[in-house]
């Protein structure tokens, strides 16, 4: 699991940044500010999307490998 001052695009692989939930102008912040922007009111989408990939990015690994297979 992702620490709050890790970076996005430190946590988030390459294959993941092909997403269409990957938004490149998040990628340098960390991930205790896109907590905080994703849990504002009203929540910032953008953020909402890159907490999530970065929450699920195993499981979403996992999931290309097995379709590659």
């Amino acid at each position: 699991m992702a620490e709050d001052n890790d970076i996005a695009d430190d946590v988030i692989s390459g294959s993941l940044k092909r997403s269409p939930s990957y938004h490149g102008d998040y990628g340098h912040l960390t991930y205790g500010k896109i907590k905080e922007l994703a849990g504002a009111n009203p929540p910032d989408h953008k953020a909402r999307q890159m907490k999530k990939l970065i929450e699920q990015a195993a499981r979403l690994r996992e999931k290309g490998k097995r379709r590659r297979s």
